[in-house]
């Protein structure tokens, strides 16, 4: 009898011991299907083709996504039809760029050949709030440091500034050196120009450019083209351009507006392009 006991003793501390166990189990997938949940909902994904201006894709580019001490924080590679895809947390991105390290001029693969060289891709003040679907063209040209704003009480255009370099035109003329990506610049301190300044010589004269701008994927007009100098520092500057666009015609609902440039040495065929995320500001406008 006391035998027969203990046995039913044991098989409902069995049965006990695994409900419990079943519902620790349960229990624990189900927070971790929440924790996945929040992760995914907390990622958007990036897709898009890498490809030169003749459509010909470009393999093994690496497309990263930096702070503003062009730091890689999340880098993917394209595939062979140049295509790539990654999820990144939502946010917002000091920079964007594309770059094949085996063409590009500091990191070139042994015995590439000039006109094989590229240079790179950037967006700036990336804003990765949802999927995106973004498509880089790139070759020998480089829009760099793109910004653009609007003038506090001007007319109802948008201002541009963009530094363009042309590679032929660093490899023919052998420009000056100018600061390369996450040198510590922080502690140096701009001097007045110096009559003896020189230019770099990268860059196509403005009139010398093709400039195209693209509004939320609509072409807007170019108004106004001024070139300026961009001073590295007393001694050393590089052409720089101040452009002035329309508006667009359409609106969308997006909380930003996106800008792409395209920038063209008509002079040697040299392209490039370049992207900006221009939040919208919403002022108080009554009581």
């Amino acid at each position: 009898m006391i035998e027969k006991l203990n046995v039913r003793t044991n098989l409902l501390n069995s049965k006990i011991y695994s409900m419990k166990l079943l519902s620790i189990l349960a229990l624990f997938f189900y927070l971790n299907s929440n924790v996945y949940a929040q992760i995914q909902k907390d990622l958007v994904t990036i897709t898009g083709r890498v490809s030169d201006y003749k459509g010909n894709p470009i393999d093994n580019c690496s497309v990263m996504f930096q702070n503003s001490n062009f730091d890689v924080l999340y880098e993917t590679k394209t595939d062979e039809k140049g295509k790539y895809q990654i999820d990144i947390p939502k946010g917002k991105y000091s920079n964007i760029s594309a770059i094949d390290m085996d063409t590009y001029p500091h990191t070139m693969k042994h015995g590439t050949k000039n006109e094989d060289l590229r240079l790179e891709f950037w967006g700036w003040n990336f804003i990765a709030d949802r999927d995106t679907t973004l498509n880089i063209q790139y070759n020998r040209m480089e829009a760099y440091g793109l910004h653009v704003f609007q003038v506090p009480g001007g007319v109802p255009a948008y201002q541009i500034y963009v530094r363009p370099m042309s590679l032929t035109r660093f490899l023919t003329n052998k420009g000056i050196q100018n600061a390369q990506h996450k040198e510590d610049l922080s502690n140096i301190a701009q001097m007045s120009s110096a009559d003896t300044a020189k230019c770099d010589n990268i860059a196509p004269a403005i009139d010398k450019a093709g400039i195209k701008v693209w509004i939320d994927g609509e072409e807007v007009d170019v108004l106004m083209k001024q070139q300026i100098k961009e001073y590295y520092e007393a001694t050393e500057y590089g052409i720089a351009y101040y452009i002035t666009v329309n508006r667009p015609e359409k609106s969308t609902t997006l909380p930003y507006k996106i800008f792409k440039i395209e920038l063209t040495d008509l002079e040697n065929g040299d392209k490039g392009e370049a992207i900006y995320y221009l939040e919208k500001t919403n002022y108080i406008e009554q009581k």
